[in-house]
């Protein structure tokens, strides 16, 4: 898988390597590697550039050929902020440029409650430690990267920054999510792929896919606001909208209020990757057009 080329880029290169090169040489050698995998024109760029077709309908081949480019670039811009941030100053962190930001301001003022849905786009690992360092917590939830030795390097980074990480094969993790909240801890995930075969039907611009159903039934039962947040970069460095809050359906069926709520989700997803496009960064197969009907679960992409 392309994330895991691009981990193994950075950590063959050298975990410290990659952090003593001067920043324009360390990103162009990630640059390099996104030139090359766009050159391959592989599967996994194949079905990226599917993808980007459905956000972008009236764009022609060239177009979506051009605009994968961008996407593995930005992409590659990711993973090499993930190996620096390590040694970024706290100020960087903290001063990640987001609009909206008096969304969560209110809410935290008013002492509501809050769960975030992010896609896979820019660098929402970045947000989630903004979150942390201004607020003073954030949960989220992570897949274990290959090899288990970066991806244990990552998560205690992330620590450092006061974010607590629950890993995908922990024990009833929606409860643990609804403990959180209710406790007035930030959490947040990545809502725009679902990774089991249980998620719950949604129109994603234009055409059915299912989308996971945690953050949907963890507003339901704590009464938070949805915050969906838009990542994307800029010339200079990442940075995120944050959109206005979703006020959860909430009635006496839950199957009708996951749903409604999921596609709330999904909608408003869409608003921030159509923004961005090529910073979203779904290199795997999305819509149920697009699957085998005898897949198993979902493996991991970014």
């Amino acid at each position: 898988m392309i994330s895991d080329n691009f981990a193994y880029l950075g950590y063959s290169v050298g975990w410290s390597a990659v952090r003593r090169m001067s920043e324009k040489r360390a990103y162009s050698v990630f640059a390099r590697g996104a030139d090359q995998v766009w050159r391959r024109h592989g599967p996994s760029v194949k079905q990226y550039e599917k993808n980007l077709a459905r956000v972008l309908p009236d764009a022609d081949a060239q177009q979506i050929r051009l605009a994968s480019r961008d996407g593995l670039h930005s992409y590659a811009r990711y993973w090499c902020d993930a190996f620096r941030m390590p040694d970024w100053p706290m100020e960087r962190i903290i001063n990640l440029p987001v609009e909206g930001v008096e969304h969560i301001d209110q809410a935290v003022a008013a002492g509501e409650k809050l769960f975030f849905v992010v896609p896979h786009a820019g660098n929402y690992d970045w947000g989630a430690a903004f979150l942390a360092q201004r607020y003073g917590s954030c949960t989220t939830v992570a897949e274990t990267l290959k090899p288990e030795k970066l991806f244990k390097k990552f998560e205690a980074f992330r620590t450092e920054l006061g974010m607590e990480i629950i890993g995908t094969k922990t024990p009833n993790i929606i409860e643990t999510l609804v403990q959180r909240v209710d406790s007035g801890v930030l959490c947040g995930v990545v809502a725009d792929r679902d990774l089991s075969r249980h998620g719950v039907p949604v129109q994603f611009f234009g055409e059915p896919t299912t989308f996971p159903r945690g953050p949907a039934v963890v507003a339901r039962r704590t009464g938070a606001k949805i915050l969906p947040v838009s990542f994307y970069y800029t010339r200079q460095s990442a940075a995120a909208t944050i959109l206005p809050p979703i006020e959860p359906v909430i009635t006496d069926d839950e199957d009708h209020d996951v749903k409604a709520n999921t596609q709330l989700v999904a909608d408003q997803l869409q608003v921030g990757i159509a923004r961005h496009p090529t910073d979203w960064h779904m290199l795997q197969p999305l819509w149920r057009a697009d699957l085998d009907p005898n897949r198993g679960p979902r493996t991991r992409e970014t």
